[in-house]
């Protein structure tokens, strides 16, 4: 069951220009900062009431999905993120219902979260994941 926005992931080109950015125009700092090798992504969380907002930086210029979505639609909104209580269940219901999704099985998210996405075929468009977490990012 979906419990609330968990975040929404915007990639950007340079995520140090960007974290100056939110700091100077909303005042915000991040409250976590991690490299993932292997999804080539540099990710800095921050805290927007109960919704963080995850600024995605490729590791290197067009690596990952992240930098390819940059070479094809430039800097921007990337997906929404949803949190679920249980993941598992989730993607079985939504394979019930004939939604398709990308992942077939759970994968290793940031800050130690497991996490899907749905094809946006069957959201409007809009690239979903979703996200089971243990705790609170820190």
């Amino acid at each position: 069951m979906i419990e609330k926005v968990d975040h929404i992931g915007i990639a950007v080109t340079n995520l140090d220009e960007a974290l100056n950015s939110y700091k100077r125009i909303y005042g915000l700092d991040p409250i976590k900062i991690e490299t993932m090798e292997k999804t080539h992504l540099r990710i800095a969380f921050l805290q927007v009431g109960e919704v963080l907002i995850e600024l995605l930086e490729p590791t290197e210029p067009g690596a990952g999905r992240i930098g390819k979505f940059i070479e094809e639609c430039g800097e921007g909104i990337e997906h929404i993120a949803f949190r679920v209580d249980d993941l598992d269940r989730e993607m079985e219901r939504l394979n019930s219902e004939n939604v398709e999704m990308r992942d077939k099985t759970p994968r290793d998210g940031a800050d130690e979260s497991r996490i899907a996405y749905i094809e946006p075929v069957h959201t409007q468009n809009v690239l979903t994941e979703l996200v089971e977490r243990q705790r609170e990012v820190i």
